[in-house]
């Protein structure tokens, strides 16, 4: 729905513009044929127009770094030895997003409540219509589709019928001005317009100026039906016949009446007004579709990156781009292949890992070296989606020929899928950047897993997030949970602006597990008495305890998910870090 909604902004937005475009231009033209088809071709194109796509693509192909393999699983083992810092977890101090007003909801449940009466509104009206031809008596002596109803006022028509007022007798020369008029909406099916500009209304009914539309059009539809009628009948004539049967307002709003009071001034007016020039036509007609042609092209555009030599892209998990330099791109290479993924089995390797995939064909798997011996249970509990199949200890002779495999490769092509399309990626062999190789494999390829690697990511939902008396088996910190709060409390030293006395037994914290290093919706719980003034330097001092909490979650203390009837699921627990072990 948000996506319908988005369209008819954008219809809205080109239909304003291009219906004032035309007004200023043509409100004046007689040439009425020529303005229903502009103005139904105008409603046409404002409806196309946002959908579609003109790309505008460089000349040469972006260098592009495929990241497929490390999306689903970047993370260092757990080593004695000092390494690099994990990418920090982005958190919130507070949890505002469930608190706050959804106004995108709000306003897409408006904007389908105005559809629904505006159809509802557009439904009664043809039911309207269907009703009276039901329940009308056919008069045979003037036509074929002639209709009286007690309910009709003054006569007006819709598709193939005509009405008339039941008792009504009108002369002969004022029935066939009448039923010449009505002919003319019959024969050139203006009927169909407006149930077309009837449904475009009810999408966008919020915008005016499809009211404004509607509106011109009936009144070109008149236009039409008087010019037709004065070839045959005097001005005289007609005018009074207009005035005698004319009422003061429409009878049913997606039906032609012959003459209401409100437009009448203005038919008459136009029926005197000198025909346009043909050549003011044509020079209107070319500014309207040349300004027609130039805003849609416009809006259509889907713009893309300029040319840059240097640049690439690499795809996180939520397929957003990310735009690096191609030296940037290096770098990356450099550390995932530092990191253990080389892309590349010896044959030997690439037999198991044959056999694996056939033995579980709607599994996807994936393979990486390390340089440690202790990864597999920390991987098997603590990082969601990773299930290892095979786990092997690479030798000096299996080492020696993956340096060889790699030191061969060469230059490879692939694809990826970006948000903007397909474009091909751009691999460069590691022997290119790699200095060190054998180096690099000798002392990080010590190890080789196979995993079978599955979507991690459970999507935040309110609903969906349970305390933790709710589900089966509760989440798991690694080495238990009060190791954690004492190591983090240890870690903390109370700043001499503050009273360690006056601290509170425990600082308490909430937070949503979302697996391994990854929590969300931290938030503070514990609250102090007092002033503003008086406890600032307290509340941000727990601010400090708030961010070391998160930063040891991020670095060294993940968690295992809570697991209800036998899927894994979000579980909001709550911690609290002693002050007695403050420094």
């Amino acid at each position: 729905m948000e996506a319908l909604l988005i369209w008819s902004l954008k219809a809205s937005g080109l239909l304003v513009i291009l219906f004032l475009i035309y007004y200023l231009l043509f409100q004046n033209n007689t040439a009425f044929q020529l303005r229903r088809f502009l103005l139904i071709s105008l409603l046409a194109l404002c409806s196309v127009a946002p959908l579609l796509k003109i790309e505008v693509t460089d000349a040469e192909p972006k260098i592009v770094q495929q990241a497929y393999q490390i999306q689903q699983s970047i993370v260092k083992p757990i080593s004695s030895e000092k390494e690099g810092p994990i990418s920090p977890i982005e958190y919130k101090q507070a949890d505002t997003s469930t608190q706050s007003t959804d106004w995108m909801a709000i306003l897409i449940k408006v904007y389908l409540i105005g559809i629904g009466l505006s159809l509802a509104i557009f439904l009664l009206e043809l039911i309207r219509v269907f009703v009276l031809s039901i329940s009308a008596e056919k008069d045979y002596t003037l036509g074929k589709n002639i209709f009286r109803h007690a309910y009709v006022k003054s006569p007006f028509s819709f598709g193939k019928w005509i009405f008339i007022p039941k008792l009504t007798q009108y002369a002969d020369s004022s029935w066939a001005i009448i039923l010449r008029h009505e002919l003319v909406h019959i024969n050139q099916k203006h009927s169909l317009d407006l149930i077309l500009i009837r449904l475009i209304q009810s999408i966008i009914w919020y915008n005016p100026i499809i009211y404004l539309f509607q509106k011109e059009l009936k009144a070109i539809h008149e236009a039409q039906a008087d010019e037709e009628v004065l070839e045959q009948f005097d001005f005289k004539t007609y005018a009074s016949t207009l005035m005698n049967v004319s009422l003061s307002s429409q009878q049913v709003q997606i039906t032609h009446s012959f003459a209401v009071i409100s437009s009448l001034s203005k038919r008459l007016k136009l029926m005197k007004t000198h025909k346009t020039r043909i050549r003011t036509t044509i020079i209107s007609l070319l500014i309207i579709s040349t300004f027609s042609i130039g805003i849609v092209s416009w809006s259509s555009l889907k713009a893309q990156d300029k040319k840059s030599e240097d640049k690439g892209y690499i795809l996180n998990d939520e397929e957003t781009a990310t735009i690096l330099t191609e030296e940037g791109i290096k770098n990356f290479r450099i550390a995932s292949f530092e990191n253990g993924y080389a892309y590349k089995l010896i044959n030997s390797h690439l037999k198991v890992l044959n056999v694996l995939e056939s033995e579980n064909p709607e599994s996807t798997l994936r393979y990486r070296y390390f340089k440690n011996n202790i990864f597999h249970a920390y991987l098997e509990s603590y990082l969601p989606g990773q299930k290892p199949l095979y786990i092997t200890e690479v030798s000096d002779e299996q080492k020696k020929e993956l340096y060889n495999l790699i030191k061969d490769d060469t230059v490879s092509f692939g694809g990826n899928k970006l948000p903007n399309g397909t474009y091909t990626i751009h691999y460069y062999a590691f022997k290119d950047f790699i200095k060190s190789l054998d180096e690099v494999i000798n002392k990080n390829f010590n190890y080789l897993m196979i995993y079978e690697s599955s979507k991690t990511q459970l999507n935040y939902d309110e609903k969906l997030v349970f305390d933790p008396e709710e589900v089966d088996v509760l989440p798991e910190v690694v080495g238990g949970i009060e190791n954690l709060v004492k190591t983090i409390a240890f870690d903390i030293t109370i700043p001499e602006d503050i009273s360690k006395d006056q601290l509170p037994e425990t600082i308490d914290f909430e937070f949503v597990v979302q697996g391994g290093k990854n929590i969300s919706h931290l938030n503070l719980l514990t609250e102090l008495k007092g002033t503003d003034k008086k406890n600032k330097p307290y509340y941000l001092f727990f601010g400090k305890v708030h961010n070391h909490l998160r930063g040891k979650i991020a670095t060294i203390y993940p968690w295992k998910r809570g697991v209800k009837d036998g899927k894994e699921v979000l579980v909001r627990m709550k911690i609290s870090i002693p002050t007695k072990y403050m420094m």
